[in-house]
């Protein structure tokens, strides 16, 4: 039997702990859910990638009289289409 031990923040360590409570599983067993898919799939079990934000903008949505959500003209497509249809 191995152990493996990580560092993380205390802060860090509380947000991954309730996330994965949240899940039904402890932050050891997501560990191990993680390492059993990184062995069958020969490689990370996701697709790692940086995310450009260079581009991103505030949105600054407004309440209608009617109480609707009023989301800005030059907001993003997707974002208009999410507050439409959920």
């Amino acid at each position: 039997m191995a152990t493996i031990q990580i560092t993380l923040s205390d802060e860090e360590k509380r947000q991954v702990d309730e996330l994965f409570k949240k899940l039904g599983m402890t932050t050891s067993g997501a560990i191990k859910v993680f390492l059993s898919q990184s062995i069958q799939n020969q490689g990370l079990p996701f697709t790692p990638h940086v995310r450009d934000h260079s581009h991103q903008q505030a949105i600054y949505p407004v309440i209608g009289k009617d109480g609707q959500l009023i989301i800005p003209n030059d907001a993003p497509e997707e974002v208009k289409d999410w507050v439409n249809n959920g």
